[in-house]
């Protein structure tokens, strides 16, 4: 959320223009030009979204600059520390299934095909888990990345045989977690919102058709997990703000000031604080190891 808030595209806007006082024989003043609102509004810096970036690319480095010896690995061969952490973490449905090495779930967000493969996911966390982190916060945020990776996870290994690895499934779920935000704050967005909502949805229809193209080897699934737990989390658990005067008078009480006077500051305020969700995330928990473990029952 910017510090500052125009949004003249509204047809009742926060921006306020001054009453005209010019005398009769001056030339009829054009349209009142809009004035910015300050508003205070959540600025959480994006420590999380930094850590989680610097942990991914080490996990990359690691597996290209640590020397290791040719060495066979639950029936595998490795040839370098990579092929050791992909055989170790990758999601492989016949060791999560007949192991129990659920843990693959998780480590699968941390490891990556190749240099392109961790350039694309660690551009998007950059950009869009930085965005989502500073509206949602540090506890929200973490919690949509791992339940939302976790949930991408789990359904490419209920729907898809295919190893896999990447942050895709929680880069999904910020994804979908941006969107249900833009679309609840479309209010006081205005336009900008209807045409970020229609840019990000036309990203999402790109992605899928990219994933379903003859050849390609992206996890549709893992990424619909994401979405899908991203969407619903957000929508449980997301912030939901509302302008406020600083006498706790909504902002559509604001009269426009007088010429050159100050314009008082609005503060943005969360309906929904994680205090009042924090049930939903164990429960979603509680949901998720149910499904695991009787699918793991029946395999």
């Amino acid at each position: 959320m910017q510090s500052e808030y125009s949004n003249h595209d509204r047809d009742h806007d926060l921006s306020l223009s001054s009453r005209s006082s010019s005398p009769e024989s001056s030339p009829p003043p054009g349209p009142p030009r809009p004035r910015m609102v300050p508003v205070k509004g959540p600025q959480t810096r994006p420590i999380a979204a930094y850590i989680l970036l610097a942990v991914i690319v080490g996990v990359y480095l690691l597996g290209q600059v640590v020397p290791l010896h040719p060495v066979i690995v639950k029936g595998f061969l490795a040839n370098s520390a990579e092929d050791w952490l992909f055989i170790q973490g990758a999601k492989i449905n016949e060791f999560i299934i007949q192991d129990r090495e659920v843990y693959r779930l998780l480590t699968a967000m941390f490891l990556h095909g190749n240099l392109i493969h961790l350039f694309f996911n660690g551009y998007a966390l950059y950009v869009i888990g930085t965005n989502v982190e500073r509206v949602y916060g540090h506890a929200r945020f973490l919690l949509i990345y791992f339940l939302g990776g976790l949930t991408g996870s789990l359904f490419s290994l209920l729907f898809s045989s295919y190893a896999s690895v990447g942050a895709s499934g929680a880069i999904f779920a910020l994804f979908g977690a941006e969107l249900v935000f833009v679309y609840r704050h479309r209010d006081l967005f205005g336009r900008a919102a209807y045409r970020q909502l229609q840019n990000m949805i036309f990203l999402l229809a790109l992605n899928i058709l990219i994933g379903l193209s003859p050849g390609s080897r992206i996890d549709n699934w893992g990424h619909m997990g994401g979405f899908l737990a991203g969407v619903g989390l957000s929508w449980l658990i997301g912030p939901v703000f509302r302008l406020l005067l600083a006498d706790g008078r909504p902002w559509s009480a604001l009269e426009p000031p007088a010429p050159g006077a100050p314009l008082p500051a609005l503060e943005l305020v969360d309906d929904n604080p994680l205090q009042k969700r924090l049930f939903v995330p164990f429960a979603y928990a509680a949901a998720y190891i149910l499904i695991l473990g009787a699918f793991l029952q029946q395999g």
